[in-house]
């Protein structure tokens, strides 16, 4: 396994919240816990390797598109609600 960076985990995470259309400014205003918990997740996560990899093969990633995010990730739920609410 790489050795990733926090910057790496964070920058993955909000991709995929963009991914998922979560909007995290908004969020980080309204339910910082939320966020701050969501986060955390990520950055204990273990599927990072296969999260960049997910990443390589999408062939357009728009922020705020609202897609599905993958079902290994520790956020999906989260995302989901935080999407569903808008």
């Amino acid at each position: 396994m790489d050795v990733d960076t926090i910057d790496e985990r964070l920058a993955l995470f909000r991709a995929m919240a963009g991914h998922a259309g979560a909007d995290l400014a908004a969020l980080s205003a309204a339910v910082p816990q939320e966020v701050r918990a969501a986060a955390q997740r990520c950055l204990g996560c273990r599927d990072s390797e296969e999260c960049h990899r997910w990443f390589e093969n999408q062939s357009e990633v728009i922020e705020c598109s609202s897609k599905p995010v993958p079902g290994f990730c520790r956020n999906a739920a989260q995302f989901s609600l935080w999407t569903e609410t808008k």
